[in-house]
């Protein structure tokens, strides 16, 4: 895919390029980025094919953000945009042109929050979900994945990690603690159902009278506390699908 930067700040430009690269979204990391120092640049050569996103930094010398942003939405009517600001008072005029979100600078200090946008903007790069391995990044696609525990008491450098059960029996003790996992696969799709035990509803078979029936075969529990939740969420998962 294709990104562009367009900010009149040079090291602005780096330090996002930086943080793109070393997101955690496999799409993102792999990403052209396409820096520009003005908006009349970026619109020289803008087709409404040429990006699948674009940062725009609303204060910014000759065409501002917002402005180009307009220009951009004549021609791009979905075409993700997220504001690049030092400052919130310009929130109210940039949702005319319908952002996919605003990013306080410095983007170095806002990482979650950038992380939130490109998953809600790029369904596609949340295909897959990055853990740690050994000390090396390893990512797992969402889809073959049936539920995460702490099966064990595997502990990686003084804290807990957890497994990762696959759809075909795998199971991988990753060094990436649960919590953090958890957050990673956080959708309407993924809910915990026991303590420590969070499904994936693609990967169930049927629900029964104390847990789930996965398609592999295996049986997760629902505890007692949380099963007419966890019911009543799996119900609308079914519904949607």
């Amino acid at each position: 895919m294709k990104i562009a930067i367009v900010d009149d700040e040079a090291e602005a430009r780096k330090e996002l390029q930086l943080v793109l690269h070393s997101c955690g979204l496999e799409l993102v990391e792999q990403a052209e980025l396409y820096p520009f120092a003005s908006g009349e640049e970026f619109l020289a050569g803008f087709r409404p094919d040429s990006f699948q996103l674009v940062f725009l930094d609303i204060r910014m010398q000759g065409i501002n953000g917002i402005e180009t942003a307009r220009l951009i939405r004549k021609q791009a009517a979905q075409l993700p945009i997220v504001f690049l600001t030092s400052s919130a008072d310009y929130a109210l005029e940039g949702y005319q042109v319908f952002p996919a979100g605003y990013l306080l600078k410095p983007v170095g200090k806002v990482r979650a929050q950038l992380l939130d946008i490109l998953q809600r903007c790029l369904p596609e790069a949340s295909s897959v979900l990055t853990v740690q391995l050994n000390g090396r990044a390893l990512q797992i696609a969402r889809a073959r994945i049936a539920y995460v525990d702490v099966k064990g008491n595997r502990r990686v450098g003084g804290r807990r990690g957890c497994v990762v059960h696959l759809l075909t029996g795998r199971e991988l003790a990753v060094d990436s603690s649960y919590p953090e996992v958890a957050a990673a696969l956080r959708s309407a799709d993924f809910v915990e159902c026991y303590n420590h035990l969070l499904v994936h509803f693609a990967a169930v078979e049927q629900l029964l009278a104390d847990g789930f029936e996965l398609k592999n075969g295996e049986r997760v529990p629902i505890s007692r506390r949380l099963y007419r939740e966890t019911s009543h969420d799996y119900m609308e998962y079914l519904l949607r699908k």
